[in-house]
């Protein structure tokens, strides 16, 4: 009795034993298939992660594959050195200043006489809306650059000013001025108006204003536009000295009609926060500073 007993026990103790070699067997190929199964899913999600790179992601140089807003960035490369060799003429005339008078046209003409920008980064890009106000007058394209900052130069006839323009903060205005400077709309502008007392700017992008000036109708100027507008962009806040001294902002009549006109500041100036803030002055602030101090006619 006792032998059998002594064999069922024995007989049990290998069973289990076998049970416990075949439990560990499994736990090993699970163990591998999970590891396996793990390496694979990693891989599949960089295969995807790569794809979706390689096929919604910019190219090599940087910009859009949109092939209208690729074509926009080579014309715009093309015309970013055309103000290159020209020097500041020197030209224009100081008027006698108005005794008292704060507002009105600059004593001392200043012409735009070569306006560039630089080519634009179409890493990202923004959806602008341009209408025209005539419905024949050509606009910019509707999807612009939109990262990184160009910078602008400015020829005029007592000096160069240059700017950052902050692209990536106001891309539909930037987008408009390349989009006009490099067909030289700019070039051969006067600037027409002159602040001097709580408001300190110095206001430009009329293309009719030097012609209503020449005529002997200073108060026609200012009315001029390149045939389209759009909406605001970039707005500060309201406060105090919210345009500080060297913004680059721009000129409205009303909420979605900026189009051309700007105005530099070059004294801190509050505003309502209605104007969009193009970019600052890099250097040649001293040319406006000079043209505010020789006054208003």
């Amino acid at each position: 009795m006792a032998s059998k007993q002594a064999q069922r026990l024995a007989a049990r103790q290998q069973l289990q034993q076998r049970m416990a070699v075949k439990a560990e067997e499994e736990r090993k190929k699970r163990t591998v298939a999970w590891s396996i199964g793990g390496v694979a899913a990693l891989v599949a999600l960089g295969l995807l992660a790569w794809g979706a790179f390689t096929w919604l992601g910019p190219d090599e140089g940087g910009s859009s594959a949109d092939p209208d807003v690729s074509q926009l960035v080579n014309d715009a490369e093309a015309a970013s050195t055309r103000c290159e060799g020209v020097e500041p003429s020197g030209e224009g005339a100081t008027g006698t200043p108005t005794e008292g008078l704060t507002d009105g046209r600059p004593a001392q003409d200043v012409y735009l006489e070569c306006l560039q920008m630089s080519t634009p980064d179409a890493s990202e890009t923004e959806a602008c809306m341009y209408t025209s106000m005539d419905g024949a007058s050509p606009v910019p394209l509707s999807t612009q650059p939109a990262a990184g900052t160009q910078v602008m130069t400015i020829v005029t006839n007592l000096g160069v000013i240059t700017a950052d323009i902050e692209t990536a903060e106001a891309p539909c205005t930037a987008g408009s001025y390349t989009f006009l400077a490099q067909d030289g709309y700019f070039d051969g502008q006067q600037c027409h108006r002159l602040t001097t007392d709580g408001i300190w700017v110095l206001q430009c992008g009329d293309p009719d204003a030097r012609a209503a000036i020449e005529a002997g109708t200073p108060e026609m100027a200012g009315a001029g536009s390149p045939g389209y507008q759009y909406g605001e962009e970039n707005t500060p806040v309201e406060a105090e000295a919210n345009y500080p001294a060297g913004t680059i902002a721009m000129a409205n009549a009303g909420a979605g009609t900026t189009g051309s006109q700007f105005f530099i500041v070059y004294e801190d100036t509050t505003l309502p926060a209605d104007y969009t803030i193009l970019g600052r002055i890099t250097s040649g602030l001293d040319i406006v500073e000079q043209v505010a101090a020789a006054g208003v006619m």
